[in-house]
């Protein structure tokens, strides 16, 4: 799946790969993008070798991705789900970064 596939709906993207959902959401008057990752429950995980946040200043913040590290993020989804082309939520559907 290519970044120009992605249907984003109001700044932002939903991919769902069955037990996760991968969240992207386009930071305002850039050409970047955070990501997010949720399970099932709704709540986000950290998987090993998928990083959305890094330590700066002694805290947590999100990565921001271009659009060749969402496409580098989405091949690592099918890796590790053998989903190769994942549904995209509708707006309706979308899960809440409560963080």
């Amino acid at each position: 799946m290519k970044f120009n596939e992605l249907k984003f709906i109001d700044g932002k993207c939903q991919l769902d790969y069955n037990y996760y959902v991968l969240s992207f959401t386009q930071i305002v008057d850039d050409d970047l993008y955070e990501c997010a990752v949720f399970n099932r429950a709704k709540l986000p995980v950290d998987l090993p070798g998928v990083k959305t946040e890094k330590v700066k200043n002694n805290t947590w913040v999100k990565i921001r991705f271009t659009r060749n590290d969402i496409e580098e993020m989405i091949t690592k989804f099918w890796a590790i789900t053998g989903i190769k082309v994942p549904k995209q939520l509708d707006q309706h559907d979308f899960y809440k970064d409560i963080f």
